[in-house]
């Protein structure tokens, strides 16, 4: 019988946990969360996405995102304008102040990755990165 810390699901939680740690102490001092970091990439890989769609994408729930959302646009990080075709929907996009944020942030999470991945090579980080895109794609297909 597998033991439980054996399992690769159980590895991959590890590593989830261990990653936020890891993004919670890299983005301390730029006073960015880890849900707030992946909202402003998420914003500057597609302009004018609604609150809805970057929930579904971040894994969030729609109250959770609307929070953030808040907290970025207090911050001036984000704007929001109404979708002239869909008047109940804000489109949201990175204001100059939030891109240059991102910037800092992405300095600290590129830190951050060569750190958590100095043993691998190369190779073994891009074959990596491939089996979590696939496991991601084909949870994103159900």
């Amino acid at each position: 019988m597998t033991q439980a810390r054996n399992r690769t699901i159980y590895l991959i939680k590890r590593a989830e946990m261990a990653v936020r740690a890891g993004l919670e102490a890299a983005l301390r001092d730029l006073s960015v969360t880890p849900g707030q970091y992946t909202i402003l990439s998420l914003l500057s890989a597609r302009a004018d996405q609604s609150s809805a769609g970057l929930a579904r994408k971040a894994g969030v729930t729609p109250q959770s995102m609307s929070e953030t959302v808040v907290q970025l646009e207090r911050k001036g990080l984000i704007s929001r304008a109404e979708n002239p075709e869909h008047r109940r929907t804000l489109h949201i996009t990175l204001t100059p102040e939030g891109s240059a944020l991102l910037e800092a942030c992405n300095s600290a999470v590129d830190g951050l990755e060569a750190e958590l991945f100095a043993g691998l090579s190369d190779e073994q980080t891009g074959n990596l990165r491939a089996i979590l895109q696939e496991i991601t794609r084909k949870t994103d297909a159900r």
